[in-house]
């Protein structure tokens, strides 16, 4: 992913500063286009204040403002600053069709404080048509590793890929996690002594190992494999704490796929431990999908 058009959600706030810098480096560094975006929601405003209040002078402030760090920090980057009409989530979402990237941020931090997250890098993460990235307020990361959470599916080929060349760009390694864990009701057989069957150990371990054979580009690259028995999410979660990047894939259960994050995806965004890309593509081929997800 180093050209294309990185599409940022501003919107004035100190979430959308830190969204908008994030962004701004890493084009800086990789190349493309620097597109930011403010969505005001004119007849939200009309209901609120009434017809004669104009917002969009407001936003025209706050593009320049936008406008003006971007080209002291980087004079000669290509960006665009303009803003949509309509309700935040859907515009971006609209915005992603031409995307490489859509970046958003959040004032969700990394130790759970602040607001909660909110609706949007839900809604957006969900329906985006390309990669989202969401920005917490989170420090300098402690080791150069991106995180991906593995699976069975195609959508943990594509986040596998997308790890990857992340991980070059950064000069960095990938800790690929494939967790998997027994529903609540076997657990007390489990406690009782009872062990899983050898063979679904196995199978369960092979899951990494076969996502990097399925993928070309991570054969050759440094990556650490884990396979854990926890929670996915929770698994995710811990190992991406302090870390530079974690991927995910997304797509949700049966004929809602297309409108919905899975579960384990969610649940990561309600839980950042760190910058989160969430990527919407299957891999170019073919896998079984069985119902384990990332």
């Amino acid at each position: 992913m180093s050209d294309g058009t990185t599409v940022v959600g501003f919107d004035g706030t100190a979430s959308s500063w830190r969204a908008l810098d994030w962004a701004l480096a890493r084009v800086r560094q990789r190349g493309g286009a620097l597109d930011v975006v403010t969505a005001l929601d004119t007849r939200l405003s009309g209901a609120v204040f009434g017809p004669h209040l104009d917002l969009s002078e407001t936003v025209e402030a706050q593009l320049r403002q936008a406008r003006g760090h971007v080209r002291a920090l980087t004079p000669d980057i290509a960006a665009a600053f303009h803003w949509v009409d309509g309700s935040p989530a859907a515009a971006l979402v609209r915005e992603s069709d031409a995307a490489s990237l859509l970046v958003v941020g959040t004032d969700r931090r990394i130790d759970g404080g602040g607001p909660h997250i909110g609706s949007l890098p839900l809604r957006v993460a969900a329906k985006a048509r390309c990669t989202v990235a969401v920005i917490p307020a989170a420090p300098e990361p402690e080791r150069n590793t991106v995180v991906v959470g593995i699976d069975r599916s195609s959508f943990a080929r594509s986040a596998l890929a997308l790890a990857v060349t992340e991980a070059s760009w950064l000069g960095g390694t990938v800790e690929a996690i494939h967790a998997w864990d027994v529903p609540v009701m076997f657990q007390a057989a489990l406690d009782a002594g009872a062990e899983p069957d050898p063979e679904h150990v196995r199978r369960e371990e092979q899951v990494v190992a076969d996502a990097i054979a399925d993928v070309p580009i991570a054969r050759e690259a440094r990556i650490e494999p884990r396979v854990v028995r926890q929670n996915p999410a929770a698994a995710l979660v811990s190992a991406g704490a302090g870390a530079a990047l974690l991927i995910v894939g997304t797509r949700g259960r049966g004929r809602v796929a297309a409108a919905m994050l899975g579960s384990v995806s969610h649940d990561v965004l309600l839980n950042l431990p760190c910058p989160v890309l969430v990527t919407p593509r299957e891999y170019a081929f073919s896998v079984p999908e069985l119902d384990d997800e990332i």
